[in-house]
């Protein structure tokens, strides 16, 4: 009996044993349950802040992002909902003298503005638009509401609709985002809330921003709604009592993004340095608003950043730019002359950055690879980051995988960096598979953000539980390592960059941690060109999962609303150098594949059209190699609904499983 249940005991212990190790904690269907801050605004006392939520809602017959708000003291205190149901509630924004916040909702079932009092109480709904709300910005006086809002059907057009006369000339027919106040305290003969507009002309209103004296909006404008439009915005300024509109700047590169000194005498602004060259160089500049010549001011590192906002003295500008793995905000002078690092010694990843309206503090999303993104309010003198939310303490405990970052050389001695994540269950003397995983842009970059998200195109945490190492490499033509490096894939794409990656993948063989039979590649967009571009030029991975990817390169461009069009990166016409774009369409190259292909694309993709695809997969077939082709319905160039984020996951898990370990595939 003893031996019996000695027995029992061993058995027991080993299979206990045994399902820790298959024990899953970041499945594709856990990962979908990770929350995400979407927007963090403090009071403009500094005293309180509100954030929003954002996680994936999937029923039997929804599937959506929601986001819910909170309000908190800014210390993290007497944390309150602020919004509940199954609605998606976001973009909060305090009036100035506290009391408040407007938001937009599609409770109603467009998105409109709400207000609630900080105190509680049923929120109460301020518009009515058709068409929804685009943003808005409180008055200063707190009397009116500036919003944007696109153009709805005239009653011509939605009787033409109904008739099936609803014929249209393409590109000479658009609806335009215009601008427009929301009088809190006048109503119209309805008992609406009275309106007005202020942007008459056919143009596209997008950014803007009050003078502090709320007698003047400054705002950005362009040619059309079309993203290449947006590229050549310029922006100008409306007296909101005679409609008065003076130009502030429009030259043939881009202006973006106008912000108000708080003395309302200077407007700082974004531009681009050359119309012709979108992956060159971005400026902060800062002009008087009685006109004159601008400002530039010192450069950020990257020479690409955002602009956050004006110190409470007006004497100086936040901006962020990356800088390699990392976001951080510099501090620049109005005058043009001096920077510094505000965000100093910050061993986190700071992101969605926003500025009071007082100019004391900062809501923050900090995050680093082991610790997901929270909400945190900063002091704006210096980094003092407080942490107010804990919205996914579930993962507390559980196991994260390592990432580091490493560093190799490339063919011409450029040091390229990458993130490298081991295997969850890593044991040092044994080689893994390797997944490459490229990003998309190319302007784009990895940084040091926590390694799991719901709204991630390829998971790497899955990836890692399920015994893989995955490569995240940041080759040339990558943000964070300044202009030239950005520069540096102008007229090469799948030239130095493809070495970089590729180097990068034989500088982590090498260390003898990967099993060099057993490779898969990855990406999203450029990061799908990229990984099309590999399996035609080498034989060495076993399987790829390619999104959205760019394949013939003439019609990419001559298709596609893609911001920045290849035309910037190749620097021709395709009329004026059929060459470059055919020598660089991966699609020349598809008689040499043999590597298995999983697709995924969205089929209402207006950047990287679904027809990309539909050629790359055709022309597989034909060859007779592996190819499965997902469409995604309804998505656009990213998916942007949880069961399609989900679908995806899935099967990208299960492809490079079956080619890479044999096992089965269940899609």
């Amino acid at each position: 009996m003893k031996k019996k249940i000695l027995l029992s005991q061993l058995t027991w212990l080993v299979l206990s044993f045994l399902f820790a190790q298959e024990q899953k904690y970041w499945s594709p269907e856990q990962v979908m349950k990770i929350k995400n801050i979407t927007a963090v605004r403090v009071s403009p006392d500094g005293k309180k802040v509100v954030y929003a939520v954002r996680e994936a809602f999937m029923t039997e017959d929804r599937s959506e992002y929601l986001n819910r708000l909170y309000l908190a003291d800014a210390n993290g205190k007497n944390a309150v909902s602020l919004t509940t149901g199954d609605k998606n509630n976001s973009n909060p924004k305090w009036s100035l003298d506290g009391k408040w916040i407007a938001f937009v909702s599609n409770r109603n079932g467009k998105n409109n503005l709400y207000i609630v009092s900080v105190n509680g109480g049923e929120p109460r709904q301020l518009s009515n638009a058709s068409t929804g709300v685009m943003d808005f910005k409180w008055h200063p006086g707190g009397s009116a509401i500036a919003i944007t809002m696109m153009d709805a059907p005239t009653e011509e057009e939605q009787k033409n609709k109904k008739g099936k006369n609803d014929w249209y000339y393409w590109g000479e027919d658009y609806k335009y985002g215009r601008l427009y106040i929301l009088f809190l305290n006048e109503k119209d003969s309805l008992g609406n809330l009275k309106t007005r507009k202020l942007t008459k002309e056919n143009r596209h209103v997008s950014d803007f921003d009050w003078s502090p004296d709320g007698k003047w909006i400054a705002y950005q404008h362009a040619a059309s709604p079309r993203v290449d439009d947006n590229l050549f915005s310029d922006l100008a300024m409306v007296n909101i009592t005679s409609g008065e509109i003076k130009k502030i700047a429009a030259t043939d590169a881009g202006e973006w993004k106008p912000l108000f000194s708080p003395d309302g005498k200077w407007i700082a602004y974004i531009s681009a340095m050359d119309g012709k060259d979108w992956d060159g160089t971005f400026k902060i500049k800062v002009v008087s608003v009685n006109a004159g010549n601008p400002v530039t001011l010192a450069n950020t590192p990257d020479e690409f950043g955002d602009l956050l906002g004006w110190s409470a003295d007006g004497q100086n500008l936040y901006i962020m730019d990356a800088s390699h793995t990392k976001n951080k905000i510099f501090l620049v002078s109005r005058n043009g002359k001096d920077i510094s690092e505000w965000s100093t010694n910050s061993k986190d990843q700071i992101s969605i950055a926003d500025l009071n309206d007082g100019g004391t503090h900062f809501g923050l999303v900090v995050e680093n690879l082991t610790k997901p993104g929270d909400a945190y309010v900063s002091n704006a003198t210096h980094l003092s980051p407080v942490k107010i939310s804990n919205i996914n303490p579930w993962i507390n405990g559980l196991p994260i995988p390592k990432t580091e970052v490493i560093n190799w050389k490339s063919f011409d001695g450029k040091e390229i960096e990458g993130l490298l994540t081991y295997p969850l269950y890593y044991t040092a003397g044994k080689k893994y598979p390797l997944i490459l995983n490229i990003h998309g842009g190319p302007e784009s970059v990895f940084l040091e953000t926590f390694i799991a998200t719901s709204t991630e195109r390829y998971p790497i945490t899955t990836f890692s539980e399920n015994g893989f190492f995955i490569l995240r490499p940041n080759p040339r033509g990558s943000k964070g390592y300044g202009p030239e490096f950005r520069r540096a894939v102008q007229r090469d794409w799948g030239g130095g960059d493809y070495q970089d990656i590729i180097s990068g993948v034989d500088f982590t063989i090498a260390k003898g941690w990967v099993d060099s039979s057993k490779l898969a590649v990855t990406g999203w967009s450029y990061g799908g060109f990229m990984s099309r571009w590999i399996i035609g030029h080498t034989n060495r991975f076993k399987a790829a999962c390619i999104g959205a990817p760019m394949v013939e390169l003439v019609t990419q461009e001559l298709t596609s609303e893609l911001i920045g069009g290849l035309h910037y990166y190749m620097k021709k016409q395709p009329w004026e150098d059929w060459d470059v774009y055919n020598d660089h369409s991966p699609l020349h190259y598809v008689q040499n594949i043999t590597t298995p292909v999983l697709l995924q694309h969205g089929e209402a993709d207006p950047k990287i059209p679904f027809s990309q695809s539909i050629m790359f997969y055709n022309a597989l077939k034909k060859r007779g190699v592996p190819v499965r082709f997902l469409a995604l319905p309804r998505q656009p160039h990213g998916p942007a609904e949880p069961k399609m984020v989900l679908k995806k996951q899935q099967t990208n898990l299960e492809w490079i499983e079956h080619f890479l370990l044999g096992k089965p595939m269940f899609f």
